[in-house]
């Protein structure tokens, strides 16, 4: 099995990594200055489970399309950020030939809709989702570090296809030490992880507060409690549904578990901000925000932070 990783970012080298040191063989498709750091020094995954080191020749990080072989991958993970989707979609398009007729296409990325761009020009049979809730920071260009895990990796899809096409690459990201399974329910996993991101990630960024400071502040709860809660609203008048039934049950598991367990995490939307780059706000409460408009539903919390986040992006 062949793997093309479009996106070699903290997640996408810990990934690579994890599908290396599993027998599978890995490319990155990758900006010049990281493709040259992996193809001089190769990868590193580091931090929380084993270390992988995957030396220099191991991998390969192509710098562009054009140079990337015909029929040669399996499997197309992306891991950039959601941003450069409508790109990245167009691009591969045009050079979809390196593509094996059977490629699957598996995201591992924040938010909800992101995949749109890339239905344009790819079937929704070949489309895998992903929900990723370990935290990874990228300590040099080739090196990941994983600094806070809360759950396995699930791969799933949202369109009913069958699910063993993309076993393989779960059971070769378990086998290297990072929980991974497929699951019949990503669309419930993808769910919990938007109300979660919701949450923290925008009033983190506005605030620049950890997850745990954000639960230290009694102002900064009475915020959060309401975007739950208005979360809830449309996820609900969207036909959708998550592990839990109320605002009231999830906020307890938040407050009690998740949070603490990632206290000193920032979000990325914060470290987005702090680097003065273009945030994914747009896939996460701005994808929340097309549900609420489309079914009706109010959320002047949610869309208050929303504008305050593009607000600070303005600047850049």
């Amino acid at each position: 099995m062949r793997v093309l990783i479009i996106g070699a970012g903290a997640l996408g080298i810990a990934i690579g990594a994890s599908l290396k040191k599993s027998g599978l063989d890995v490319d990155f498709l990758a900006r010049e200055e990281t493709g040259q750091a992996i193809r001089d020094f190769g990868i590193r995954r580091e931090g929380l489970f084993e270390e992988i080191i995957i030396p220099q020749g191991g991998v390969y990080a192509y710098s562009a399309y054009e140079e990337l072989p015909d029929a040669a991958f399996d499997f197309i993970i992306i891991s950039v950020k959601t941003t450069a989707n409508a790109e990245v979609s167009g691009m591969l398009n045009q050079y979809r030939n390196c593509m094996k007729n059977d490629c699957k296409i598996i995201f591992m990325q924040n938010g909800f809709y992101y995949e749109q761009p890339f239905l344009k020009y790819f079937d929704k049979n070949i489309i895998y989702h992903s929900r990723v809730i370990t935290g990874f920071k990228r300590s040099e260009r080739n090196v990941s570090t994983i600094t806070v895990h809360q759950a396995p990796v699930l791969i799933g899809t949202l369109y009913g296809n069958p699910l063993e096409p993309v076993r393989c690459i779960a059971e070769a990201i378990r086998e290297a030490g990072l929980p991974a399974e497929i699951t019949e329910d990503v669309e419930k996993a993808l769910w919990a992880k938007l109300i979660y991101n919701t949450t923290l990630n925008p009033l983190g960024a506005i605030l620049g507060l950890s997850y745990g400071e954000l639960l230290e502040s009694e102002y900064a709860r009475s915020i959060m409690d309401v975007l739950i809660e208005e979360c809830f609203e449309i996820m609900n008048r969207a036909g959708y549904s998550t592990y839990w039934q109320t605002p009231e049950e999830y906020r307890k598991v938040l407050y009690e578990e998740l949070i603490p367990d990632t206290a000193g995490h920032r979000s990325s939307t914060l470290q987005d901000i702090e680097r003065k780059q273009k945030t994914e706000i747009d896939t996460l409460t701005g994808s929340l925000l097309v549900l609420a408009s489309e079914y009706e539903t109010d959320a002047p919390v949610q869309t208050m932070v929303y504008w305050m986040v593009k607000a600070l992006e303005e600047k850049f």
